[in-house]
Order: C-alpha cells, then sequence, then structure tokens
C-alpha cells in the first residue's frame, strides 16, 4: 500500500530521558528527605535526655551515693512523666512505680534488675546509715541504666 501512495516512512522522536527528573518528582524526592530529617532530628531530640542521664550515672558509678542515684532517677520521671504522678512517691511505692513503668520489658531479664527486688539495700542505703557493698551498689547501678533506657515515656515529653 505504502508503494501505491509513495508514502515517507515515519520519523518518530526518540524516546524522551529519564534525565533530568520532571519537578514533580523533584518535589516528592525533597518532601520524602525532609521528612526523614525531621524523623532523625526529633530521635535525636527525644534521646538527648536519655543520653544526658546515662553521662550522669556513668559518673555516679564510680562511687557508691545511692541518694544522688535516686535523685537522678526522680528527676528523669518529674521530666518524662506528669509531677502528680512521681511527686508524692517515696520508699516502696517510688521503687514499685519505677517497675510499673518497665510494663513487662524484663521478661527473661535477671530479677535482680526489679527495684523490688533492690527494696532492703535501696532503703537502707537511701534512709538508713548503712551504706551499700559495692556488689549491691553496681546492680542498683545496672538496674537504673536498665530503666533509662527501657521506661515507657507517656506524659510531657
Amino acid at each position: 500500500m505504502d508503494s501505491v501512495l509513495n508514502l515517507a516512512p515515519l520519523d518518530l522522536p526518540a524516546e524522551p530521558s529519564w534525565w533530568p527528573l520532571p519537578t514533580s518528582t523533584w518535589v516528592v524526592l525533597g518532601g520524602l528527605l525532609f521528612i526523614v530529617l525531621l524523623r532523625l532530628g526529633y530521635h535525636h531530640y527525644q534521646t538527648r535526655l536519655k543520653r544526658k542521664a546515662l553521662g550522669h550515672l556513668s559518673r555516679l558509678e564510680s562511687r557508691p551515693d545511692l541518694p544522688a542515684l535516686d535523685c537522678l532517677l526522680r528527676r528523669i520521671a518529674l521530666t518524662y512523666f506528669p509531677r502528680n504522678q512521681v511527686a508524692g512517691l517515696s520508699g516502696e511505692a517510688w521503687l514499685a512505680w519505677l517497675d510499673k513503668q518497665l510494663d513487662g520489658q524484663l521478661d527473661g531479664q535477671l530479677d535482680s534488675l526489679q527495684f523490688m527486688a533492690l527494696k532492703e539495700g535501696w532503703l537502707s542505703g537511701l534512709y538508713g546509715n548503712k551504706p551499700l557493698e559495692q556488689d549491691q551498689w553496681q546492680t542498683c547501678i545496672a538496674a537504673s541504666r536498665h530503666w533509662i533506657l527501657h521506661f515507657k515515656t507517656e506524659g510531657k515529653c
């Protein structure tokens, strides 16, 4: 049929290149990058207090000072939880509250990481005049470190 009509063959344009990307693709990629950077910044902001608390804890580790350790845990709790939930707690109620915030995070862990398991040594070291032995102190530090890393946040932050 072409020979009868004497038509020239069609000249098709070259296929479009994938580069440069269309403007809409750049907008979507920019938006995704912005969201990822925002999430990373937010995560860094949220964990900075825990990193700072772990720094304080490592400074406390060398010398047994249970009142300072208790004060550190209380400051952390007041930062992350409503004041009316934390401020009135002391003694066994405070230790039970600390354990409750882990909410099952100790499954499979040693019972020594529970604050209620440390109750006698903790309370006598905090309110009595009997200092903690080094192994008791190390257990208190380990329990505190575990609590700082794994408590479930709610409330203010």
